[in-house]
């Protein structure tokens, strides 16, 4: 394993296609949301706010940092790790989402991360966090140290996927937090490929293939969509983290709570169509 040859300043002000001020554009009334928590953000600058610094559990945006500490540390990422059973059935207990990987099976490193961060794979999150923690607590306590890093005075990770243990709210942050980890995020090149790409077939050294497609509805649909990330427990309620891109304006935005799965793609579009100053037409 060796260093990621990338040099990232944190807690710079101005991170992913900042350029015309917020203030230059004009936009209609705020838009209504249903989600418990809300931050939109354009160039550094916060356009909209809901409960913005409220705790709250976040799901699977936790794989966002996840896909973070695994590419501070890995420069290889046609590294192949093996997949043991532990990984397969890591999220039987709740449910959760999987890549659909194969014990035995050798899979590189940057198709595990599409398998995290596309279908929100408990499997493939496992994986990368049993090898680059080493072992599950020490990768918990990287993710933390990194969220430390970022100055998130509100954001605690208890576990590397979001899933609802040891309790509901274990794991948690606020939108306004989760907005600058998505701008930190989108610095790395694997997670900004990863999380535009709308569907992806892999093949392992092994020569097994496996499909991911994304959870992100707005992928393919809304123009300049950059990602990044769904996630859903019955505590969180739909989350999702997204960006867009027009020009060289940027906005980045969080919901947490939203009511529904389609709520949630259809409130994300319409806060961009806003801070972008576009009318909202009606979206399926």
């Amino acid at each position: 394993m060796r260093k990621l040859i990338v040099s990232v300043v944190v807690g710079a002000a101005v991170l992913v296609g900042t350029g015309t001020p917020a203030e230059a554009v004009q936009r209609g009334p705020r838009p209504g949301v249903k989600a418990k928590a809300v931050a939109l953000s354009l160039g550094g600058k916060t356009l909209w706010n809901k409960n913005m610094d409220a705790k709250r559990p976040i799901a699977s945006l936790t794989k966002v940092m996840t896909a973070i500490v695994v590419l501070r540390q890995e420069g290889n990422l046609d590294r192949t790790l093996t997949i043991k059973k532990k990984y397969t059935t890591y999220g039987d207990k709740w449910g959760a989402s999987e890549a659909g990987l194969v014990v035995g099976d050798k899979v590189k490193v940057r198709d595990l991360l599409y398998g995290a961060m596309l279908e929100s794979g408990a499997d493939a999150t496992a994986a990368l966090a049993d090898a680059y923690g080493p072992g599950y607590k020490n990768f918990i306590a990287k993710m933390n140290a990194t969220a430390k890093r970022l100055k998130l005075k509100k954001t605690h990770y208890a576990n590397f996927d979001g899933l609802p243990y040891p309790s509901q709210t274990s794991t948690y942050s606020t939108a306004a937090e989760q907005v600058k980890v998505a701008r930190y995020a989108l610095r790395f090149p694997t997670i900004r490929k990863a999380a535009a790409t709308k569907k992806i077939t892999v093949r392992t050294a092994k020569k097994r293939t496996y499909t991911f497609e994304n959870t992100n509805q707005l992928i393919g649909k809304y123009p300049g969509i950059l990602g990044i990330k769904t996630g859903y427990t019955n505590g969180a309620g739909y989350c999702f983290m997204f960006a867009a891109k027009r020009g060289k304006r940027t906005q980045i935005g969080v919901i947490l709570g939203s009511p529904t799965d389609k709520r949630r793609f259809y409130d994300a579009r319409r806060l961009l169509d806003w801070g972008f100053g576009d009318q909202t037409r009606e979206w399926r």
